[in-house]
C-alpha cells in the first residue's frame, strides 16, 4: 500500500492522512492530522459541514444518485459544528476545513483506509461515513475516485471473492 501511495504522490496526488498515529504513511503524507481514537465519525461529518456550508457538494450527482443526502445534511449542520468537532476529535477547526477544502477542489479524489477503520467496535458507522463523504462530492463510480480499502491480501474478506457463501 505504501508503494502505491508513494506512486501515486510521483504522480502529483496530494496524500492526507488522519490517524491517531504517526504512521510510515503519515510520515510520507502532505498532511497529517491526528485525531483521538474512534472519532472518524466526527472528523468527516466536521468535513461534511464544511462542504455543505461552502456549497462545495456535487448538488448535479447528488440529485441524480444519491437518496437521504438531505437529511445527512440537516444531521450535519445540527449536531457536526466545528465546535462540536473540534471538542471530539481534538483537531482544531481551520485543520478540518482544509481538508475538507482540499477533498472539494481536488476532484476526483480517494478515500483509502485500512482495517483500523473497518475492524473498529464502530467500524460500520465508519465506513459509511467515509462512502458518504464520496457521495456528496461526487467521487463513487468516478475514475480516480472512490472509497478504497487497502488490504494484506485479496482473500483477507473471507473468500467473497471467489463466491462459496452459498
Amino acid at each position: 500500500s505504501m508503494l502505491h501511495t508513494l506512486h501515486a504522490k510521483e504522480n502529483g496526488a496530494k496524500v492526507i492522512v488522519v490517524d491517531p498515529r504517526f504512521t510510515r504513511t503519515a510520515a510520507k503524507a502532505d498532511t497529517f492530522y491526528r485525531i483521538r481514537s474512534g472519532t472518524d465519525v466526527a472528523f468527516i461529518m466536521g468535513m461534511l459541514h464544511h462542504i455543505f456550508k461552502n456549497g462545495w457538494e456535487d448538488k448535479e450527482y447528488i440529485k441524480a444518485r444519491v437518496y437521504g443526502m438531505d437529511k445527512v445534511r440537516e444531521e450535519v449542520m445540527k449536531k457536526w459544528t466545528p465546535e462540536e468537532v473540534t471538542r471530539v476529535t481534538g483537531v482544531p477547526e481551520a485543520e478540518v476545513f482544509k481538508a475538507a477544502e482540499s477533498m472539494a477542489k481536488n476532484r476526483p479524489s480517494t478515500v483509502v483506509w485500512c482495517m483500523g477503520q473497518t475492524q473498529h467496535t464502530i467500524g460500520n458507522a465508519m465506513v459509511r461515513a467515509t462512502c458518504i463523504l464520496q457521495l456528496a462530492l461526487g467521487n463513487i463510480g468516478k475514475s480516480g475516485g472512490g472509497a478504497n480499502i487497502f488490504r494484506g491480501h485479496d482473500n483477507v474478506q473471507g473468500a467473497t471473492d471467489v463466491g462459496p457463501n452459498p
